[in-house]
C-alpha cells in the first residue's frame, strides 16, 4: 500500500484535517512559507498522533542537535542533496532519516549515502529545496526507484487529487508526498485532503 505524507503542517487544524495520513511533516529550520519556529513546532508536534517528519533544510550539526532533542522527531528528513558525511551523522541521532535527491535527467544515486538513511525523497528542483509545487517528469523518478530497488522512494513535487493516480501508477513509490496541492490559501483544505487520499487508496484496491 502506498502510504500518504503530507507536509507543511501550521496550525492544529491542519493536524486535524490531515489525521488520514501515514506520515505529517513539519518544515524547521528552512526557508519557506510553511517554517514553523521551533517552539510552534514542538507545540503542534506534542498533539500529532501520526508519524511525525521535522523537516529541514539545516546542515549545521549542532542546531540539528539542538532541533533532534527538543521536537523528538520520529523521522528526520533532510531536505539537501545528499551528503554521506552529514546523513552518517543524522543517523546517529536517534531517529530515521530520509534523505533527498532532486529528479532530473540522468540523476544517479550515491549507493553509500543510503547506507544512512531510511527512504528516498525525490523532488522537482526550483529556487528553493523543496515545496516548489511543482512536477517533475516522473520516468525519471522510475528509473532511480529501479535503480535503487528495494530500497524506500518517496514521491514529492506537484502532486495533487488529479494527477496522484498516474504518478502512483508511473513511479509506484514507497510513499508519495503532497503540501501545496492539498491547500486553499494558507491551510489544508478537507475536501482536497479527503480526495487526494481517496486516490491513493484506490490505485492500491486489488
Amino acid at each position: 500500500m502506498t502510504a500518504v505524507k503530507i507536509c507543511g503542517m501550521r496550525s492544529t487544524g491542519d493536524l486535524d484535517r490531515c489525521r488520514r495520513a501515514d506520515f505529517l511533516g513539519f518544515v524547521v529550520l528552512a526557508q519557506s512559507p510553511r517554517n514553523l519556529d521551533l517552539r510552534t513546532a514542538r507545540e503542534l508536534m506534542s498533539s500529532c498522533d501520526n508519524v511525525k517528519v521535522a523537516v529541514t533544510t539545516e546542515t549545521d550539526r549542532p542546531s540539528l542537535e539542538r532541533m533532534i532533542a527538543l521536537l523528538e522527531p520520529d523521522i528526520l528528513q533532510l531536505h539537501v542533496p545528499l551528503n554521506e558525511e552529514l546523513l552518517r551523522f543524522a543517523s546517529g541521532l536517534g531517529m530515521k532519516v530520509w534523505g533527498m535527491k532532486h529528479a532530473t535527467p540522468g540523476t544517479t544515486v550515491e549507493k553509500d549515502c543510503l547506507r544512512h538513511c531510511q527512504a528516498l525523497v525525490l523532488d522537482t528542483p526550483g529556487e528553493r529545496a523543496g515545496g516548489n509545487g511543482t512536477v517533475h517528469d516522473w520516468s525519471v523518478s522510475r528509473g532511480v526507484r529501479e535503480s535503487v530497488r528495494p530500497f524506500p522512494v518517496v514521491l514529492a513535487g506537484g502532486l495533487c487529487p488529479e494527477n496522484a493516480a498516474e504518478a502512483v501508477r508511473k513511479v509506484a513509490p514507497f510513499a508519495v508526498d503532497v503540501s501545496s496541492g492539498v491547500e486553499s490559501g494558507a491551510a489544508k483544505d478537507q475536501d482536497k485532503v479527503n480526495a487526494f487520499i481517496d486516490v491513493i487508496r484506490e490505485v492500491d484496491r486489488p
